[in-house]
């Protein structure tokens, strides 16, 4: 992979990470924390609802994008059973609308519910035809559709705060439902050379129970990850306060830098590996960018920890502590990404009920450790249950991929991210009461990650400028 597409891929994270510091704050000031909060539950119960009805062959159709030479029936195997399924449920949750919309939101208002319906059929199409942007290395595209629907949503809130609005919380719904419904208009002009053959294209029942075969683990394995992502949000709502979740919602948000490098390396991680894996390359070389996965990753969190006490100049008096808790927080994009790289072993031998496991592992750790600290001190102790929580995840991953595909040093991976864990517990915990800054203390760690990591970073810049070298800005014409 190039060095354009990689710029290409980069685009749409990193500009979104910056519309997201002017859409956090935006809201957090506009809006009410009981609606910031009930925002939150929405992106859960969306990413909910993708998880489960996906059934796990998103996946499968990355897999065997480069195994199947029909590509349109490969679509169509993935995404019918999962649209059908979807479908269902919705007629089946139709008499108890109310219920469901009080029990989320605290407001008996149905409206607030089949809004929140809308939006999982958007983003569950969203996320197949994404997928065909992604598997075709067409990176700008994929960023423009990235880019677009936060757009939509910053001016939509910017629309709202104009005194002829009453600034309801069904209003910043429906201004979600329009961000999303702007990139699935954008995936579908883009895509339609792709999606519209699939939809004459023939599938058989032996194709599509192959496809489920590998994918069905993967339902149970994304619903327990959902419920890992989301365990704080849901103790936060049932044993703690609307602006407790408000501030860990915004918490979230503000570590949208390790959200960036997960996004990036992610997008490019799968459809590379498994294209290597299919062309016979040796996957030794798993180990060497694991190794500078960890480099970024120390690095993103010391760079976090030194800057997190610019929040206070975007946010209100009322979400003083986001500051602390965000360096909790972006431990589970680093941490999941980083166990991209070390489990891949799991993919390629198709072990993917491992992956279930190792899910389940970190999600009772999760729920334990939530339900303990939830109670007494709110969004502080989600974080720091999310942050463990994402620990045991990756070990348990990473020792997976060991098992079963072949031995690699895990060593040094152990120690740096425990102790990055550590450190941004010990700062929410100290922090507020230390004589010293806390950034102070993750300034000091800078020139340590950079010494001690001075291969792997020696290794990317070599990388990387043979790359630029190689690349062609401007092609050729031809002949």
């Amino acid at each position: 992979m190039n060095i354009k597409t990689i710029l290409a891929f980069a685009v749409g994270p990193i500009a979104t990470a910056g519309l997201g510091l002017l859409t956090v704050p935006a809201i957090a000031w506009i809006f009410p924390p009981a609606d910031v909060g009930r925002l939150n539950i929405v992106q859960i119960a969306v990413s909910f609802g993708v998880l489960l009805f996906n059934l796990g062959l998103d996946r499968a159709y990355v897999r065997e994008y480069h195994e199947w030479s029909d590509r349109g029936a490969l679509l169509k195997a993935c995404f019918a059973p999962g649209f059908a399924l979807m479908l269902l449920v919705m007629l089946v949750t139709l008499p108890f609308d109310q219920l469901i919309a009080t029990w989320l939101f605290g407001l008996g208002h149905v409206v607030y519910y089949w809004i929140l319906v809308a939006c999982v059929i958007v983003s569950f199409i969203s996320r197949f035809l994404s997928l065909i942007l992604r598997m075709q290395d067409r990176g700008l595209a994929f960023s423009m559709s990235q880019i677009l629907p936060k757009i939509i949503l910053l001016l939509a809130v910017a629309a709202l705060a104009l005194p002829v609005f009453s600034r309801s919380f069904g209003q910043l719904e429906l201004a979600y439902l329009a961000s999303l419904l702007s990139v699935l208009f954008v995936y579908s002009l883009n895509t339609w050379r792709e999606w519209s053959p699939a939809l004459r294209a023939s599938v058989s029942r032996p194709q599509v129970r192959s496809l489920l075969g590998y994918g069905v683990p993967l339902i149970f394995a994304g619903v327990a990850f959902w419920g890992l992502d989301a365990t704080s949000t849901l103790t936060l709502r049932s044993l703690s306060t609307l602006p407790e979740l408000a501030v860990y919602s915004v918490s979230m948000s503000f570590a949208g830098v390790g959200v960036v490098f997960q996004t990036i390396f992610t997008v490019l991680w799968a459809p590379l590996v498994y294209k290597w894996v299919a062309r016979g390359v040796d996957m030794r070389r798993v180990d060497h960018i694991a190794q500078q996965a960890l480099a970024v990753v120390c690095a993103i969190w010391v760079v976090s920890g030194i800057f997190s006490w610019l929040a206070d100049f975007v946010l209100p008096a009322r979400y003083v502590q986001v500051k602390y808790l965000m360096l909790c927080c972006i431990g589970e994009p680093l941490l999941y990404t980083l166990s991209e790289v070390t489990c891949v072993g799991i993919g390629i031998t198709r072990r993917s009920m491992l992956s279930l496991w190792s899910t389940i592992a970190a999600l009772v750790a999760n729920v334990a450790i939530s339900v303990w600290l939830v109670p007494g001190y709110g969004a502080a102790g989600a974080v720091v249950a999310n942050a463990i929580a994402f620990l045991v995840f990756f070990v348990a991953r990473t020792e997976a991929s060991a098992y079963v595909w072949r031995p690699f040093p895990r060593a040094r991976l152990y120690v740096f991210v425990t102790a990055a864990v550590g450190l941004s517990i010990a700062t929410l915990v100290l922090g507020p009461h230390s004589p010293v800054h806390y950034s102070l203390v993750w300034l000091a760690l800078l020139p340590v990650v950079a010494w001690v990591f001075r291969t792997e970073w020696g290794a990317m810049y070599r990388s990387l400028h043979a790359s630029i070298q190689s690349t062609r800005w401007y092609p050729e014409p031809e002949p």
